[in-house]
C-alpha cells in the first residue's frame, strides 16, 4: 500500500510539470497541442508496458515487471537531466496568487466538470476486461486484443483533440463527453454481436482517451495565468474521479452485475454537461456586467 501511495502522490506533480515544461516557450496558439502529446505519451506507455509487464509477470513473476519500471524511470530521469535545458524560474509566484484561483467560480465548476466527467468513464473503464469478458463473452484473447486496439486508436485521439481544442475548448471538450452517453447506448445496441461490440469499443477509445487532456486543458483554460498550479489541480481532481468512478463501478458490478457499469456512467456524463452549461452561463452573465454603461 505504501509503495502504491508515493507514485500516486508524485503523478499529479510529474504531469502537470511536463505539461508547463512543454507550453513553456511555445506559441500560445499551439500549447493545447503540445499539450496533446505529452498525454499521448501516457497513451503510447499505457498500450505498450501494460501487456508488456503482464506478459513479463506472467513469465516469471510480477517483482521483475517493478524492475523493468524502475530502469525505464532511471532512463527517463537521465533524459530529462541531460537532454532538457536549463529553465530557471523568471518570476516566483506568492502561495497566495495562487491559492485565490480556488475561489473563481468558473474554476470551481470547470474542477467539477472534470470530477464528473473523469467519474463518468472509469465507472465502466476500470472494469474493461471483465465488461468485455462477461456482458459481451469475449475470451481473455480477445480482450487482450481489444486493448490494444483501444489504446492504438487512444493516441490518434489524443493528437486530433488537440488540434480541436486550439480551435474551441469548450466544443471539443463537449463532443469527446458526449461519449459518456453515446458509447454506453451503443455497447446495450450491440448486445451479442463481436464485430459491432469491436465497433462500438474504437469509438469509445476515441472518445475517452482524450479524457484527462480535455478535462486539464478545460480547468485551465478558466485560470490561463495560473497554468502550473491549475494543470496540478486537474491531474488530481482527475485521479479523485478515478477513484470514485472505480469504487462507485466495482458497487454496481457486486449488487448489479457489470452489465450496469455504462448505465451508471451516464448520471456523471450529464452532471458533467451541466458544469459546462453552468460555466458558459456564468461567462456570459460576466461579458454582459462588463458591456453595461455606467449611467451618466
Amino acid at each position: 500500500m505504501l509503495v502504491r501511495i508515493l507514485p500516486a502522490f508524485l503523478q499529479p506533480v510529474y504531469i502537470a510539470t511536463a505539461l508547463a515544461v512543454a507550453v513553456s516557450k511555445a506559441d500560445k496558439k499551439r500549447e493545447n497541442e503540445l499539450m496533446s502529446i505529452v498525454f499521448s505519451g501516457v497513451a503510447i506507455a499505457m498500450v505498450t508496458t501494460v501487456p508488456f509487464a503482464t506478459w513479463l509477470a506472467s513469465l516469471w513473476s510480477w517483482e521483475y515487471s517493478f524492475m523493468v519500471q524502475a530502469i525505464v524511470s532511471i532512463v527517463a530521469l537521465a533524459g530529462i537531466y541531460y537532454a532538457l535545458p536549463p529553465m530557471p524560474v523568471k518570476e516566483k509566484k506568492s502561495y497566495g496568487s495562487q491559492l485565490k484561483i480556488l475561489k473563481q467560480p468558473t474554476f470551481i465548476i470547470s474542477t467539477a466538470m472534470n470530477f464528473f466527467m473523469i467519474t463518468a468513464w472509469f465507472s465502466t473503464y476500470s472494469y474493461f476486461a471483465e465488461f468485455l469478458n462477461k456482458a459481451k463473452g469475449m475470451d481473455a484473447t480477445m480482450v487482450s486484443y481489444m486493448l490494444f486496439l483501444f489504446g492504438i486508436i487512444g493516441v490518434f485521439a489524443n493528437w486530433i483533440a488537440g488540434k480541436m481544442l486550439n480551435k474551441s475548448v469548450t466544443k471539443t471538450t463537449a463532443f469527446f463527453l458526449s461519449g459518456t452517453i453515446l458509447v454506453s447506448i451503443l455497447l446495450y445496441i450491440s448486445d451479442g454481436n463481436n464485430v459491432a461490440t469491436i465497433v462500438v469499443i474504437g469509438i469509445w477509445g476515441f472518445l475517452y482517451s482524450p479524457s484527462f487532456l480535455n478535462a486539464s486543458t478545460y480547468m485551465i483554460s478558466s485560470v490561463p495565468d495560473s497554468l502550473e498550479f491549475g494543470n496540478s489541480l486537474a491531474t488530481s481532481f482527475g485521479n479523485l474521479g478515478v477513484t470514485l468512478g472505480t469504487t462507485i463501478g466495482g458497487l454496481i458490478i457486486i449488487t448489479k452485475g457489470v452489465s450496469y457499469n455504462p448505465w451508471f456512467g451516464i448520471v456523471f456524463g450529464v452532471l458533467a454537461f451541466v458544469m459546462i452549461g453552468l460555466r458558459r452561463f456564468l461567462e456570459q452573465s460576466e461579458r454582459k456586467s462588463f458591456s453595461v454603461k455606467p449611467l451618466e
